[in-house]
């Protein structure tokens, strides 16, 4: 039972890294909006930690893979230029369909 809660903790450490990875990326530059969101990931995670409900628990670290996938591939920093212009810069995974490093399929789950 100590290495499949091992392997959680593993999973959710990977998952927490790949979040901060993603923020860090996205919002480089923006040192307002980097803290806010990477402050936002902590508290998430905190709030989650004694969590004794395997599923629930495993629901959530499926979910912070999909939105470090989300941020990678659909969130956009855009800098105000002159003349009330926006410049922004989209990267080549944004145009890809493909799971972000270090995604890990989530286990099949019986039916009830």
């Amino acid at each position: 039972m100590a290495s499949s809660v091992s392997r959680v903790g593993q999973t959710a450490r990977g998952a927490y890294r790949l979040l901060l990875r993603s923020v860090s990326e996205t919002f480089k530059g923006d040192d307002f909006t980097l803290l806010a969101a990477k402050k936002e990931i902590r508290q998430k995670f905190e709030d989650s930690r004694d969590m004794a409900d395997e599923k629930a628990r495993s629901d959530l670290i499926y979910e912070a893979y999909d939105a470090a996938e989300f941020i990678k591939t659909h969130v956009v920093q855009a800098e105000m230029t002159g003349e009330g212009r926006y410049k922004m810069s989209a990267t080549q995974s944004m145009s890809e369909d493909q799971p972000p490093e270090g995604w890990v399929e989530p286990p099949p789950q019986k039916c009830s």
